[in-house]
């Protein structure tokens, strides 16, 4: 199995490949418009034979994109992922740094009709399939902010599929690319849909996501999908009121993942009828390495903790835990950093991620050991405080950092976001003293501020960082 949507248009050329908009393409029709962006990448003089030389392509989730990566997948030809969001001056910037073509112009227009005339194979040549040439180079802020640029080969995207296949099982599913592309949740999503022969439904939202899920919520039933994937932040506005959203028969299962989840929220999503997996992984695992199972996707979380188990390592995953940190190794793991050392095939991956056993022996990651909050000589994880707040019924979203004080060192402090109508009956006070039954002394917030709404990164996790920098300290 390839990465190649030719391999799946000989397979499989009439099953529906994509959903874009009002248009819906077959396996064949959308290889024969790949091939004409391959011949159109080819005689722009952007494919490099030898696979070292990336193009710069700003990921937004267009049926035009989808063509050039597909293309530049075919030829072996790296693709730098720029996320849609970012200034001009930061795309040239990474490009500088990874020494990429700038993206062509995009394919030009042409009616369905034409584009699908014939499904030949490409009139550029192709290279012989190697797993480890680089498919992808994703940058990623890490847990220091400083962007660091992710090289993804052919064989961890592969993994990355039969790993999803194996612990989820694989029907005529439909999977809605509800994250940016140009993180490896929705690219992982874009390789897996051509691997298995499903389709892949576009998402293209018009404002933020957190503005667009009265729409999203509208398209899984419209478009029957059967998964998406989600972070806490998005499913929780999903399922707390006004949306209060109650999923359609279609829907197989969510996918959540991408920070510590909650248990309360998987007992309101689960309760209301929403198929939830929990999920780990990073940009350097290639998306999903821990994930929980299908077959408990609406049963009532085991009791435990304020934060949710991820699950157990999927296919060909290993696991384990040195002085409480997650170290991980298998072949969905990236090939290194751009500019530094190469990752060696077998080598543990040391994630920086907090975590243990429950006693159930799955794992449960607590967050980035950069983000301890140390109060008064206690270790304070702000996860673990983010989820006790949200189990507030006044409570709606909160992110929770520590703020430098000359006594104890850093004081523990909280932005919250009430739920609609709290406002005139909860108080900062009133929070805190509803945490003396969930929560440490030293673990409750000196401070909290309540605001109208939390920063998030473009893909919609809690930007604690930003928070933070929002903050006067006293």
């Amino acid at each position: 199995m390839t990465l190649s949507i030719f391999d799946a248009a000989r397979e499989a050329p009439e099953r529906v490949a994509l959903v874009a908009g009002e248009l819906t393409l077959t396996f064949g029709e959308l290889a024969a418009r790949v091939a004409r962006r391959l011949a159109e990448l080819g005689a722009a003089g952007a494919l490099d034979p030898d696979g070292e030389r990336p193009v710069a392509v700003v990921a937004r989730p267009t049926l035009a994109v989808v063509e050039t990566l597909f293309a530049l997948a075919a030829a072996g030809t790296p693709a730098l992922l720029l996320h849609a969001r970012l200034t001009e001056g930061e795309r040239e910037s990474l490009s500088r740094f990874a020494g990429a073509l700038a993206e062509p112009p995009p394919p030009a227009p042409t009616s369905p009709e034409a584009a699908s005339a014939n499904a030949a194979a490409p009139r550029v040549a192709l290279v012989s399939f190697d797993p480890e040439r680089i498919a992808a180079l994703v940058p990623t802020s890490g847990s220091t902010g400083v962007p660091r640029i992710v090289r993804l080969s052919h064989r961890a995207f592969l993994a990355a599929g039969r790993l999803t296949a194996d612990r989820f099982g694989i029907e005529s599913d439909r999977w809605l690319l509800a994250l940016p592309l140009a993180h490896i949740g929705g690219l992982g999503m874009l390789f897996r849909c051509v691997m298995h022969r499903s389709t892949l439904v576009l998402f293209e939202p018009r404002r933020s996501m957190l503005a667009e899920l009265d729409r999203l919520a509208a398209t899984v039933v419209e478009q029957g999908v059967t998964i998406v994937s989600l972070v806490p932040t998005l499913l929780a506005r999903l399922v707390d009121p006004p949306l209060a959203w109650r999923p359609p028969p279609s829907l197989r299962f969510v996918l959540l993942g991408g920070s510590p989840i909650p248990r309360d929220l998987i007992e309101r999503a689960r309760a209301s009828g929403i198929p939830v997996v929990p999920t780990y992984g990073m940009t350097e695992t290639c998306a999903s390495a821990v994930l929980g199972l299908y077959a408990e996707r609406l049963a009532p979380p085991p009791r435990g903790g304020e934060i949710l188990a991820s699950g157990s390592p999927g296919l060909g995953v290993e696991q384990r835990l040195v002085d409480g940190l997650l170290e991980i190794r298998g072949d969905t793991l990236f090939s290194g950093y751009l500019g530094g050392p190469e990752h060696p095939r077998g080598a543990w991956l040391a994630t920086n991620d907090r975590a243990f056993l429950d006693t159930h022996g799955e794992l449960v990651v607590t967050g980035r050991a950069s983000d301890v909050i140390i109060t008064g000589g206690e270790n304070v994880d702000p996860a673990e405080v983010e989820a006790a707040l949200t189990a507030l019924p006044d409570v709606a979203l909160a992110c929770v950092f520590g703020l430098p004080d000359p006594t104890f060192g850093e004081v523990v402090t909280a932005l919250v976001v009430l739920n609609d109508g709290a406002a005139r009956k909860a108080s900062a006070l009133a929070l805190t003293g509803s945490l003396e039954g969930r929560l440490a002394s030293y673990k409750r917030p000196r401070r909290i501020e309540l605001v109208t709404s939390l920063p998030l990164t473009p893909a919609g996790k809690l930007d604690r960082r930003a928070a933070r920098s929002s903050v006067l300290v006293p």
